[in-house]
């Protein structure tokens, strides 16, 4: 039997003016929906407090149910978001980059000063990259008309901005890395062989990455504060743990969603964690020089 096209009531209603299509995109409306962008057909019931009330806390349930059914499988099954997303089963969780943003507040909010990320003009004068010597000279130069302190909290206040904006530029890196690792391995399916399908992936890692590193400054902050020694000795052990998990769990991600052997994703991994440092290196010298021309 075909299914009955949706009638709207007969005043009052906001629909298109042919009473029969979508007044979002123009389409057949199918009893209570439009068939092609699905939102529902708009009528003077939308206004009530129980529709807004019921709204909310449909969206509410839905991104909650996402952001934890998404991490879960982050954590509990390495590599299989992005299998899956290549796969097309993507419905059930965030997409890669909200996915990324999302981690991205929690390393910001839960470990706002893990050192790998945490930069201020005096750590610049003292420690490379840049060099400590460029660095004062550049800063000498800008500061002679004004106060030092005053500099050194605009400084830091803008490098806190722009390090939270630049910290993408990870993601396209590390694809641009697994692109070339596998740029003459045979195309197979399911198996990331486009720039964009590694970037999925890369994604979905520097998520996972991000974590850990949001795990790696909040045991850090619950050791240096521990009331008792033995809390202490745990969250340290704690963090022992975390870290000697974090490269099992990236060899077993890169075997899952490249399909490769234990040997050979060690060698991936190595070539990984030698780009990441330098990425790490380039970002600091980046964020310096962005922070201090948008300040002169």
């Amino acid at each position: 039997m075909a299914t009955p096209i949706y009638q709207p009531p007969a005043s009052g209603s906001t629909l298109a003016p042919d009473d029969r299509s979508c007044a979002n995109c123009g389409s057949r409306l199918v009893r209570r929906y439009c068939a092609d962008c699905g939102q529902p057909a708009p009528g003077p019931a939308d206004y009530s407090i129980r529709a807004h009330a019921a709204e909310f806390v449909d969206q509410l349930a839905s991104v909650d149910g996402k952001i934890g059914r998404t991490l879960w499988a982050l954590v509990a099954r390495p590599g299989a978001l992005t299998v899956d997303h290549l796969a097309g089963r993507r419905a059930r969780y965030l997409r890669p980059l909200q996915l990324f943003l999302v981690v991205n507040v929690l390393l910001f909010v839960i470990a706002p000063r893990v050192p790998m990320f945490t930069y201020s003009l005096r750590s610049y004068l003292t420690d490379a990259p840049p060099s400590p010597v460029v660095v004062a000279s550049l800063v000498r130069r800008s500061s002679a008309a004004t106060d030092m302190s005053a500099y050194t909290a605009a400084f830091d206040g803008r490098v806190e901005s722009q390090r939270k904006s630049l910290i993408i530029l990870f993601a396209p890196a590390l694809a641009l890395l697994f692109r070339a690792l596998f740029a003459r391995r045979t195309k197979c399916a399911g198996v990331p062989h486009r720039y964009g399908e590694h970037l999925v992936f890369a994604l979905h890692l520097l998520a996972f990455i991000w974590l850990a590193v949001t795990g790696w400054g909040a045991l850090g902050t619950l050791s240096s504060l521990a009331p008792t020694r033995t809390l202490n000795v745990l969250t340290i052990v704690l963090l022992v743990a975390l870290f000697a998990a974090t490269p099992i769990y990236l060899l077993r991600a890169l075997a899952r969603v490249y399909a490769l052997t234990r040997i050979q994703s060690l060698a991936v991994l190595a070539a990984l964690i030698t780009t990441f440092v330098g990425l790490v290196v380039a970002y600091r010298t980046l964020l310096f020089f962005a922070t201090y021309y948008t300040l002169t």
